[in-house]
């Protein structure tokens, strides 16, 4: 049972990894119409393109540029104006009045509206000098949309890092069925020698009877790796948006281990520190709150501004003033001229609850930063730990599948000569099956470390990014006959 146990934990390991990370179980489909052979490469860039998740994070980002447009455009004159509409009374004259004829159209006294006036009012106002309100608030806009691209890098290479654990487990599940197939086959032919020893009375049923259960312990593996086949098609499918009935295949032909040395792990935190999304994101993010918080600061002081300033009214029924600087008729006049003026807002502790807010949003960003400081280092230190451990693993396992090769090999021929039981070529072919997934599992953990190792380190930022700027190419698709 100890060895029947441990030959279902190398497949149901790698399943159960497998399954954590797809969208949905999915039964094996019996007919494709088509087949789509994709690369590792074509497969990460496919998904990260089409991505919801990479998508709404792209949204925000242009949500801030928005923002950053705004604070921009406050450099530039705005121009308030005001239009109106309404009824004018008719103005009376005084016809002999004895005022100087210049005076002559003043109003003496207004009748009943007989008619409407129009009228329209503009200030125009260019900032000179804002105690550093629009440069905060500029450089605010700035940081915040450099965080939020940072934020967007992450997603992205999450979504890869899905994707690429989706496609090596199609290998490692291709890779086991292949295995378990051929360990069947050999397990159905001994069984059928054991049935003529039977028939010549050099074997007893209890020997077949082993055989036919060890056959059905590798039928339930092998059970095993067709769904979880199924699943690792089923989400990559999904991932990169193919037709429902599209038939994923791998580019490569089956899980390789290139075992190549790394610097350490030292090197590996140190570009964490530098390149990891989540380090730039806060960084950027905290410089843009405190822009806020100093852009808030700068509302207790007026804001300095030349302007252009106008006024226009005209009602038909009244005379226009002429020639008094103190007169004026507020439904038919006309004047526009140059203006230097401060502006300044008072809100009784509105700006001083925002200076408040935007500070105990830097004191958040800045403990988040701490707690980075301690967990993406120890995050990279365990990835690099596992990497090393896969490492050592598949060259402890490819030995030990050569060992099991060369025990499975005397016991065929001792049980041919009659002289080994029928347990120990069970033992010997399922030792080997063993030896040989938990290789499987140990490549597959090996490419995966350093994919994740990449991804602590925030080396797939750079490739991740330039895959997000190509133009998608077309798939390869294969018409099945």
């Amino acid at each position: 049972m100890k060895r029947r146990g441990a030959v279902r934990a190398g497949a149901v390991g790698a399943a159960v990894l497998l399954v954590a990370g797809a969208l949905s179980p999915a039964a094996a489909q019996e007919t494709k119409s088509k087949r789509v052979v994709l690369t590792l490469r074509d497969a990460v860039k496919t998904a990260v393109a089409r991505s919801p998740e990479v998508k709404s994070t792209a949204f925000d980002v242009e949500a801030l540029l928005g923002k950053k447009q705004q604070a921009d455009a406050a450099r530039f004159p705005q121009i308030t104006s005001l239009g109106t509409i309404g009824p004018s009374p008719e103005a009376e004259r005084q016809e002999s009045s004895g005022l100087p004829k210049a005076l002559k159209s003043i109003n003496a006294r207004e009748g009943t509206p007989t008619s409407a006036f129009g009228s329209a009012d503009f200030l125009l106002i260019q900032p000179i000098y804002t105690f550093g309100l629009i440069s905060n608030l500029r450089a605010a806009a700035e940081h915040g949309v450099n965080a939020q691209r940072a934020g967007m890098d992450k997603t992205a290479t999450e979504v890869a890092l899905r994707v690429r654990e989706a496609y090596y487990g199609l290998l490692l599940f291709k890779d086991l069925n292949g295995l378990i197939g051929d360990l069947h086959e050999q397990l159905l032919k001994a069984a059928d020698r054991q049935e003529t020893l039977l028939e010549g009375g050099f074997a007893s049923e209890q020997d077949l009877f082993k055989l036919r259960t060890y056959q059905g312990e590798l039928e339930k593996n092998l059970n095993l790796a067709d769904r979880g086949l199924a699943i690792a098609r089923e989400a990559l499918r999904t991932w990169t948006g193919l037709d429902p009935e599209a038939e994923v295949e791998a580019a490569d032909k089956r899980l390789t281990a290139d075992l190549k040395e790394f610097p350490p792990v030292d090197v590996f935190i140190q570009e964490a520190r530098r390149n990891r999304p989540e380090f730039v994101q806060l960084r950027e993010g905290i410089r843009a709150k405190r822009a806020l918080v100093e852009a808030e600061r700068s509302k207790y002081w007026p804001m300095i501004f030349f302007g252009v300033q106008g006024s226009f009214a005209y009602a038909p029924n009244r005379d226009r003033i002429l020639n008094n600087a103190f007169v004026t008729d507020p439904l038919r006049h006309g004047f526009v001229g140059p203006v230097v003026g401060l502006k300044y807002d008072v809100d009784f502790g509105i700006t001083a609850g925002k200076i408040r807010e935007a500070q105990a949003e830097v004191g958040k960003l800045e403990s988040l930063q701490a707690s980075a400081e301690e967990g993406i280092p120890l995050q990279v230190q365990k990835a690099y730990g596992e990497l090393v451990e896969a490492k050592r693993n598949v060259q402890v396992l490819d030995r030990a599948w050569e060992n099991a090769k060369k025990w499975v090999v005397t016991a065929l021929a001792n049980s041919d000569l009659g002289i080994g039981e029928t347990k120990d070529l069970a033992d010997a072919i399922l030792a080997m099956a063993k030896t040989r997934a938990e290789y499987f599992q140990a490549v597959f953990n090996y490419q995966m470390g350093v994919a994740r190792l990449d991804n602590a380190a925030g080396r797939d930022v750079e490739e991740i990014r330039a895959l997000v700027a190509e133009e998608r190419e077309p798939l390869k698709v294969e018409v099945a006959r």
